[in-house]
């Protein structure tokens, strides 16, 4: 059991790994990285997003999502601006320059999807995605207990 639990772990670096490459390598001319196209597509999706709420949906420190933030301001593809009520909030906007990037960033997102599922049934691709989606949560969970200082029965720290 011991040795699975390496070999699933391996393999889900391995992926995460390699889609950062190919991220890396689609948006080069884009002058942005595998980094950035979470935020931009979260912000897409919840345009006017606060910075501490893009942090919470992603599960990202405030610190990375100002680097990646930052650096989409400075490609041109996000505006930030100061909350009226609130100046210390600030609010996330796509630009019109951003919009064509979309798309293409959308279509990389499936096209690599598909090209990873290649050979694989319906149904085992919703199982897989199942069984993904599981292994999230109990992560997200574990840390948040952790985080909490609890610690997980299942698995001692001591």
């Amino acid at each position: 059991m011991e040795h699975q639990a390496i070999t699933i772990l391996r393999y889900i670096s391995l992926l995460q790994r390699n889609t950062r490459r190919y991220f890396d390598l689609m948006l080069e001319q884009d002058q942005i990285g595998s980094g950035q196209q979470f935020f931009l597509l979260r912000i897409f999706e919840n345009d006017g997003i606060s910075m501490q709420d893009l942090a919470r949906l992603g599960s990202f420190d405030k610190g990375t999502v100002t680097r990646a933030v930052q650096k989409l301001v400075i490609e041109g593809y996000v505006r930030t601006e100061a909350d009226p009520q609130d100046k210390r909030v600030r609010h996330i906007y796509l630009t019109e320059r951003a919009r064509p990037l979309i798309d293409h960033v959308y279509q990389i997102r499936d096209y690599w999807t598909e090209a990873l599922t290649r050979g694989l049934r319906e149904e085992e691709k919703q199982r897989l995605l199942g069984a993904l989606r599981d292994m999230a949560e109990r992560s997200s969970a574990m840390l948040e207990a952790l985080s909490g200082g609890e610690t997980d029965p299942a698995f001692p720290l001591s």
